[in-house]
């Protein structure tokens, strides 16, 4: 699954980025919680424009 997908699919259950962490290898992991459910759930990437393409998204939502 193509993670800006689920990312979109992610907020449009109503989940919310609460944090993301970027390590010294390059990769980049976001968590998401839907606060209504209490369900929690995240996405990896090691892909720099796909990182940057997320963290645009998460900071426009």
């Amino acid at each position: 699954m193509d993670n800006i997908e689920k990312l979109k699919r992610l907020y449009e259950k109503g989940y919310k980025c609460i944090r993301y962490e970027d390590d010294n290898d390059g990769n980049c992991k976001m968590y998401f919680k839907n606060f209504e459910k209490e369900n929690i759930d995240d996405i990896v990437s090691s892909n720099a424009d796909e990182i940057n393409q997320l963290k645009s998204f998460v900071e426009k939502n």
